[in-house]
Protein backbone atom coordinates (compact mmCIF):
# COMPACT_ATOMS: atom_id res chain seq x y z
CA UNK A 1 0.00 0.00 0.00
CA UNK A 2 2.56 2.62 1.00
CA UNK A 3 4.56 2.07 -2.21
CA UNK A 4 0.81 2.78 -3.97
CA UNK A 5 0.46 5.80 -1.80
CA UNK A 6 4.04 6.84 -2.91
CA UNK A 7 3.74 5.87 -6.63
CA UNK A 8 0.61 7.56 -6.96
CA UNK A 9 2.12 10.87 -5.07
CA UNK A 10 5.56 11.18 -7.56
CA UNK A 11 3.26 11.10 -9.89
CA UNK A 12 1.05 13.71 -9.40
CA UNK A 13 3.75 15.86 -8.60
CA UNK A 14 5.76 14.75 -12.40
CA UNK A 15 2.25 15.66 -13.92
CA UNK A 16 2.43 19.21 -12.00
CA UNK A 17 6.05 19.84 -13.29
CA UNK A 18 5.29 19.00 -16.29
CA UNK A 19 2.30 21.71 -16.58
CA UNK A 20 4.28 24.05 -15.20
CA UNK A 21 6.87 23.99 -17.74
CA UNK A 22 3.87 25.08 -19.95
CA UNK A 23 2.99 28.06 -18.28
CA UNK A 24 3.13 31.01 -20.37
CA UNK A 25 3.48 34.96 -19.98
CA UNK A 26 2.69 38.20 -22.21
CA UNK A 27 5.51 39.10 -24.50
CA UNK A 28 4.08 42.16 -26.03
CA UNK A 29 1.38 39.97 -28.24
CA UNK A 30 2.98 36.66 -28.33
CA UNK A 31 2.78 34.05 -25.12
CA UNK A 32 6.06 32.89 -24.29
CA UNK A 33 6.90 29.50 -22.58
CA UNK A 34 8.35 29.68 -19.05
CA UNK A 35 11.46 27.55 -19.82
CA UNK A 36 11.72 30.58 -22.59
CA UNK A 37 11.05 33.16 -20.15
CA UNK A 38 13.96 31.87 -17.86
CA UNK A 39 16.50 32.93 -21.00
CA UNK A 40 14.73 36.05 -21.29
CA UNK A 41 15.95 39.72 -19.69
CA UNK A 42 13.32 40.63 -17.64
CA UNK A 43 12.59 43.84 -16.41
CA UNK A 44 9.97 45.77 -13.80
CA UNK A 45 7.27 48.30 -14.19
CA UNK A 46 6.70 50.60 -10.53
CA UNK A 47 4.14 53.53 -10.62
CA UNK A 48 1.92 55.76 -8.19
CA UNK A 49 -1.95 56.05 -9.26
CA UNK A 50 -3.20 59.76 -8.21
CA UNK A 51 -6.46 61.56 -8.30
CA UNK A 52 -6.48 64.22 -10.52
CA UNK A 53 -8.00 67.02 -8.48
CA UNK A 54 -6.51 66.27 -5.20
CA UNK A 55 -3.70 64.74 -6.22
CA UNK A 56 -4.30 61.91 -3.24
CA UNK A 57 -3.13 58.19 -3.55
CA UNK A 58 -5.86 55.95 -4.61
CA UNK A 59 -5.73 52.75 -2.83
CA UNK A 60 -6.93 49.27 -4.97
CA UNK A 61 -6.58 50.68 -8.51
CA UNK A 62 -6.27 47.51 -11.16
CA UNK A 63 -3.26 47.67 -13.40
CA UNK A 64 -2.28 45.29 -15.87
CA UNK A 65 -1.41 45.06 -19.35
CA UNK A 66 -3.53 45.12 -22.11
CA UNK A 67 -4.36 41.09 -22.96
CA UNK A 68 -2.83 40.05 -19.87
CA UNK A 69 -5.05 38.51 -17.28
CA UNK A 70 -2.50 39.54 -14.74
CA UNK A 71 -3.11 42.23 -12.19
CA UNK A 72 -1.50 44.03 -9.66
CA UNK A 73 -3.52 46.68 -7.44
CA UNK A 74 -1.91 50.02 -5.92
CA UNK A 75 -1.09 49.84 -1.95
CA UNK A 76 -2.36 52.21 0.53
CA UNK A 77 0.19 54.60 -1.08
CA UNK A 78 -1.40 54.47 -4.12
CA UNK A 79 1.73 52.40 -5.45
CA UNK A 80 2.22 49.42 -7.38
CA UNK A 81 4.97 47.20 -8.94
CA UNK A 82 4.95 44.35 -11.69
CA UNK A 83 7.95 42.29 -12.36
CA UNK A 84 9.43 39.85 -14.41
CA UNK A 85 8.03 41.80 -17.75
CA UNK A 86 9.54 41.19 -20.79
CA UNK A 87 10.99 44.24 -22.70
CA UNK A 88 8.93 45.73 -25.10
CA UNK A 89 5.70 48.09 -25.73
CA UNK A 90 3.03 48.05 -23.81
CA UNK A 91 -0.82 49.42 -23.51
CA UNK A 92 -0.97 49.55 -19.64
CA UNK A 93 -4.84 49.86 -18.24
CA UNK A 94 -5.93 50.77 -15.28
CA UNK A 95 -9.38 50.69 -13.43
CA UNK A 96 -10.98 52.06 -10.39
CA UNK A 97 -14.78 52.14 -9.10
CA UNK A 98 -16.44 55.82 -9.39
CA UNK A 99 -13.51 56.72 -11.81
CA UNK A 100 -12.46 56.50 -15.37
CA UNK A 101 -10.76 53.86 -16.70
CA UNK A 102 -7.27 54.97 -18.31
CA UNK A 103 -5.10 53.40 -21.00
CA UNK A 104 -1.86 54.70 -21.53
CA UNK A 105 -0.94 53.42 -25.02
CA UNK A 106 2.65 52.11 -26.17
CA UNK A 107 4.36 52.47 -23.19
CA UNK A 108 8.11 51.32 -23.64
CA UNK A 109 9.20 48.81 -20.90
CA UNK A 110 12.96 48.17 -20.71
CA UNK A 111 16.24 48.24 -19.08
CA UNK A 112 16.04 49.25 -15.27
CA UNK A 113 13.76 51.24 -13.39
CA UNK A 114 10.35 52.02 -15.52
CA UNK A 115 8.47 54.32 -13.42
CA UNK A 116 5.22 55.54 -14.67
CA UNK A 117 2.31 58.04 -13.03
CA UNK A 118 -1.20 57.71 -13.66
CA UNK A 119 -3.49 59.93 -13.01
CA UNK A 120 -7.49 59.22 -12.65
CA UNK A 121 -10.40 61.46 -13.37
CA UNK A 122 -13.74 60.59 -11.33
CA UNK A 123 -16.84 59.63 -13.76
Amino acid sequence: MKKIVFLFTALLILGLTSQAKNLVTLKGDKEVKAAELATLNTTSLSGVVLDNETGEALTGVAIHFEGSNEVVYTDFDGNFKMDNIVPGNYNILSNYISYSDNKLKNVNVSGQNNVIRLVLKKD
